[in-house]
């Protein structure tokens, strides 16, 4: 569709709304917890509470999948939104605030103040990795209300994070939003989240992707496991037999971005040292999305070159989203 200004939005997302709690935790710590280092787990709100007491110190921010990348988008100079669900407890308003002062309007449908801001527990180990325990709260009760359907029908893109699939309700909502992309000819992108995340919805991710998404982003493990091979290479291909653009990410190796084009090695920018690796792939995503809103269609591996810088940025310190212009590196850091 390209840079179509009668839409009001270039990118809108559906996600879960989540106030990131970030914490050092000791190597050895996570497994101590019964949760899989570098994983993503859904807990109950004891658990955030029980480690907090025990570690003391903790950094407050705003996170959520979706909502990083769209800050990155955003900063990248493009009009986003993002539906989500928040309380109106402290945590749920200084969310909206964050997030509206970097340029993302925030559409918050059926509002209720009756299950509390979600909050996600990032235990951050010495070698950077970071392991999430997450309690969702009000994020698992999103439903599209009219206002929600029509930002999407009035949006260039719809961006997904795959978390959401871990619900019914939420789950619901996406095939809804979906139904108002293919009507309004709004573009899908798919982002996989979470190895789990594949593991639990694998069939369903693999519909999506031989139907209405036509961008998708995962990690090494992610599409290894969504597609049932080991190597890249033939990952890429397969995937580009579905007529699908989009990358796979390779941490500190870079990534892979393909299109129809061909498929481009795009080496990570150097980062010494890692401080944090979360929010590297949302920031991944929000550099490639930027070259898809603004590059020739068959520039797959500018895109990709967008992605690496954004994600190098965000890993050189703590937290998931920039704390640069990201306009002002790209144009300095290629």
């Amino acid at each position: 569709m390209g840079n179509d200004s009668r839409r009001s939005y270039e990118v809108v997302a559906l996600g879960s709304a989540i106030v990131d709690m970030f914490c050092k935790v000791p190597e050895g710590y996570v497994e101590q917890l019964g949760i899989r280092k570098g994983s993503m787990q859904l807990v109950g709100p004891d658990l955030a509470s029980s480690v907090i007491d025990v570690l003391g110190e903790v950094e407050v921010r705003g996170g959520g999948s979706a909502a990083n990348t769209l800050v990155g988008v955003a900063s990248l100079g493009h009009r986003v939104a993002l539906i989500a669900r928040t309380d109106q407890d402290d945590f749920g308003k200084q969310y909206v605030a964050d997030l509206e002062a970097v340029g993302v309007r925030v559409v918050r449908p059926y509002e209720k103040n009756d299950l509390g801001t979600g909050r996600c527990l990032v235990m951050v180990t010495p070698d950077g990795e970071r392991t999430m325990a997450t309690w969702l709260g009000a994020a698992s009760h999103l439903r599209l209300d009219d206002h929600a359907k029509a930002v999407i029908a009035d949006s260039e893109l719809l961006y997904i994070e795959g978390y959401l699939y871990d619900l019914e309700i939420t789950k619901a909502q996406i095939h809804a939003a979906i139904d108002i992309a293919i009507q309004n000819d709004v573009r899908i992108a798919l982002s996989l989240s979470d190895p789990f995340c594949v593991l639990r919805h694998r069939d369903e991710f693999l519909d999506l992707i031989d139907g209405p998404v036509s961008i998708l982003f995962a990690n090494r493990e992610e599409s290894q496991l969504l597609t049932g091979m080991d190597g890249v290479e033939q990952i890429v291909e397969s995937l580009r037999a579905k007529s699908l653009k989009g990358a796979v990410t390779l941490g500190a190796s870079g990534a892979v971005a393909y299109g129809a084009s061909g498929s481009f090695y795009v080496p990570a920018r150097k980062v010494d040292p890692v401080v944090d690796t979360t929010g590297a792939g949302d920031l991944f995503a929000a550099g490639y999305l930027h070259g898809v809103l603004s590059l020739d269609q068959k520039d797959v591996e500018g895109c990709g070159l967008y992605g690496v810088v954004c994600s190098a940025e965000v890993v050189s310190h703590f937290g998931a989203r920039p704390d640069t212009d990201l306009q002002n590196l790209l144009v300095n850091g290629l």
